[in-house]
């Protein structure tokens, strides 16, 4: 549900749009989004995006007359593809566990780990849109792109998201932690006419193209917005008692799946919802996955029980339950006689897999990474990737429109290991 402003800048901006982006789109069953408006710069065109408001009531009354039904995906715009992804992980649900792997910079150390000792990779990489709205260098998009139609691998998509530290003075830097801003109001970012607000809609639109490439490419995206809602750590998250921070995080929620969903009208997603606390819970219409992060203190291969329950209390009957990050990988075994299987398990990138001295991999005399046997032993990883209720890379079928190949800066390291041996 929209209110639209300025209809014939938002029509004419529309046939503009068209011609600059009409390659983006889902083409692997004809439908196509509708591209980001963008300025002679290549910004998102402001006047236009600003034409677009979400009237979260009607969006909300709407979502609440509508029929939940986890067997297909909240997303009415759906392609081909993304449908086929969506039901694989339906069929899995339950019954085995997938492989999952956050990335960042150096994402070849973590799949050597993989690969040095299990011959297999896991079969979803995760990304992150952290430097999408920073201006600087950013190249986990093409990552992602490549992963999936050179290696043929899932994608999951997160979003540490940078907003500025002070809403009054935009050089003093961006930042997403809630320590490190001054003066950037969750309140106002979901209210219409403030500098927040904005900044919000700049940036959902921003990700929005960054999203159109996957889509352009033929990526399906596990979606993964606004993340670990229940700590006060990011800005957009945290409770209080007279609930406004949960308010205006689900105004957020809902605005970021109205613009993605209804405005844009993306091909290519399926929603998880991490916000991590019942006081958070937004309509089971908006989200098919939901998802929360444990990181033990100490070395921890348990299926986390409590935490698988406690989700499973604030999840619409029949939605699928995902451990969306991990500090360390749980134990099949424990997952199935606690009746406990995670949909997929994500561990962080960096140590939590390999080994490493202040974050710089350690390496042997070949350059290949050691894993980091403080979170888990060489047998552990083995028998765990091994299991025939595990779902790795090789044991996934390949998708439509993909090859299936080593990673190639992967093939390449294994390479150079080898030479380095000789």
């Amino acid at each position: 549900m929209i209110k639209l402003k300025k209809i014939t800048a938002l029509f004419l901006a529309s046939a503009m749009l068209t011609a600059n982006l009409s390659g983006c789109g889902g083409g692997d069953s004809g439908g196509k989004s509708n591209p980001v408006a963008v300025d002679e710069t290549g910004d998102v065109d402001m006047e236009v995006a600003l034409s677009y408001e979400t009237d979260v009531d009607a969006l909300v009354a709407e979502l609440e007359a509508k029929e939940i039904d986890p067997s297909k995906p909240v997303s009415a715009n759906a392609n081909k593809k993304t449908k086929a992804v969506f039901d694989y992980l339906r069929e899995n649900n339950g019954k085995n566990t997938i492989t999952a792997q956050q990335m960042f910079n150096t994402k070849q150390m973590e799949d050597a780990v993989y690969y040095k000792y299990t011959d297999d990779l896991p079969a979803i990489k995760g990304f992150d849109f952290i430097f999408a709205t920073t201006g600087g260098d950013y190249t986990q998009v093409d990552d992602a792109i490549e992963w999936h139609t050179k290696s043929s691998g899932l994608i999951t998509m997160t979003w540490h998201w940078n907003v500025p530290k002070d809403i009054d003075k935009p050089g003093n830097g961006k930042a997403f932690y809630s320590d490190e801003i001054t003066n950037f109001s969750l309140i106002n970012a979901v209210t219409p006419g403030t500098k927040e607000y904005e900044v919000i809609i700049h940036d959902i639109d921003l990700i929005a193209i960054q999203l159109q490439r996957m889509e352009a490419a033929g990526v399906p995206v596990i979606w993964r917005p606004l993340h670990e809602a229940s700590g006060s750590w990011f800005w957009w998250g945290g409770v209080s008692r007279d609930n406004s921070r949960e308010d205006s995080y689900k105004k957020l929620w809902y605005i970021i799946f109205d613009r993605l969903e209804n405005y844009h009208k993306l091909t290519n997603l399926i929603w998880v919802w991490n916000g991590q606390s019942p006081r958070l819970t937004v309509s089971p219409n908006t989200y098919d996955i939901t998802g929360t992060d444990v990181y033990p203190a100490t070395e921890d291969h348990s299926c986390q029980l409590a935490k698988y329950n406690e989700l499973k209390n604030m999840t619409h009957e029949g939605k699928m339950l995902a451990l969306t990050e991990c500090g360390y990988i749980p134990d099949i075994k424990d997952m199935q006689a606690n009746n406990a299987i995670w949909l997929y398990n994500m561990p962080w990138n960096g140590d939590f897999i390999y080994a490493a001295t202040s974050s710089t991999p350690t390496l042997d005399s070949n350059g290949m990474p050691y894993i980091n046997t403080e979170r888990m032993s060489e047998e552990f990883l083995k028998e765990y990737m091994a299991s025939e209720n595990v779902i790795t890379w090789s044991k996934m079928p390949q998708w439509e429109d993909t090859e299936k190949n080593v990673p190639e800066d992967l093939d390449l390291l294994f390479k150079l290991a080898e030479l380095a041996s000789r």
